[in-house]
């Protein structure tokens, strides 16, 4: 088994949610409203941080009931 890619930094967060077979809106700031699809990964990174971020990501990976 491969480790996964890192995701770049310049995704749009609509095709992050894509890539990884999330739902729209999965994404969220920090302050749990939704992040905009059109933003960019690097974007949400700088102005959050990479830990609240992170952590973001973490929470929206759990499998769905269908995996």
């Amino acid at each position: 088994m491969s480790k996964p890619r890192k995701d770049r930094s310049d995704i749009q967060v609509g095709n992050l949610e894509k890539k990884h077979d999330l739902a729209p809106g999965a994404i969220r700031n920090p302050d749990q409203t939704d992040a905009r699809s059109d933003k960019e990964l690097g974007n949400l990174e700088r102005e959050y941080g990479e830990e609240a971020l992170k952590s973001t990501l973490d929470s929206t990976n759990h499998p769905t009931p269908n995996e």
